[in-house]
């Protein structure tokens, strides 16, 4: 199963939701600083403060996802950084030759340190861009690449749609083999309807020549309260589930879903601060 998972694309843990609302819509629907870590054209930081975000994601047996995004809004440009760090746990060993017997197990990581610029083009249009640092590293074979996500999104008072690309980028070379980086193409679509947003996303893994997709639905319970439901897609359908606590100046998250690939239930909790 954690073979399955590597090998759908290089850095396969740049694939991995990194925050609670990864488990949504998140290409259409994510916001403010914690945009940072999926649409860049959406993220708008504030001028006056500085906002941090981290989450935790426990997965499968060891394997944990670990990620952290600041930013700040100055002038006309909004400016991130985030950091991503995702844990494969054990691995156990079974070489082809000359048996297939456990030779114990060995550990992998995916490390990813991006940088993000966007700003407003027009009344309603947006622009992103975010430029990573990637790094794999598994058993005893590393590498490193970069990468670039770009996204156009409009919105207004009610709808918004989301278009652009993610991982796009160079190779990785892993025990004498190239390996891309998962690419993605992305669109998601948003509208508000009173207390309600319903929202989509359709995403299409450039690599394996596969869709991913998610329909959602979010009500805002109150000022202090969010939360949503959603039915996503990727190879089997999957259900996702999140809550939002927003007293004042501090936000604290929490996504769950049962996972393809025999993951079992995935669990996130964020927290996101202003200061």
């Amino acid at each position: 199963m954690i073979l399955l998972l590597i090998s759908a694309a290089g850095v396969a843990g740049l694939l991995m939701p990194p925050s609670a609302k990864g488990l949504l819509t998140y290409y259409s629907r994510t916001g403010g600083n914690e945009a940072i870590f999926y649409n860049p054209s959406l993220f708008i930081a504030s001028e006056d403060r500085y906002g941090l975000n981290f989450s935790y994601a426990h997965i499968y047996h060891g394997m944990k996802n670990m990620n952290m995004g600041i930013g700040k809004r100055f002038n006309t440009l909004n400016l991130g950084i985030s950091i991503m760090n995702f844990d494969y746990g054990d691995i156990e060993a079974r070489p082809d030759y000359p048996t297939r017997d456990s030779t114990g197990y060995y550990t992998g990581n995916d490390f990813c340190l991006g940088f993000l610029v966007s700003r407003d083009i027009t009344k309603n249009g947006r622009i992103g861009f975010k430029i990573k640092y990637i790094y794999e590293n598994l058993y005893v074979y590393s590498g490193s690449t970069l990468g670039l996500d770009l996204a156009l999104a409009y919105m207004n008072e009610i709808s918004g749609l989301s278009v652009g690309a993610t991982n796009i980028g160079g190779t990785i070379k892993i025990a004498n083999e190239e390996v891309n980086l998962p690419a993605k193409l992305s669109v998601g679509y948003y509208r508000i309807l009173k207390k309600f947003t319903l929202s989509s996303d359709i995403h299409y893994l450039v690599n394996i020549s596969s869709f991913e997709c998610a329909l959602a639905v979010e009500v805002k319970v109150s000022d202090l309260f969010d939360t949503g439901f959603s039915i996503n897609y990727r190879d089997e359908f999957y259900p996702g589930f999140y809550i939002a606590l927003q007293p004042g100046a501090l936000q604290i998250t929490y996504g769950a879903s049962f996972y393809p690939y025999n993951l079992g239930m995935v669990n996130i909790i964020g927290i996101g601060i202003s200061f």
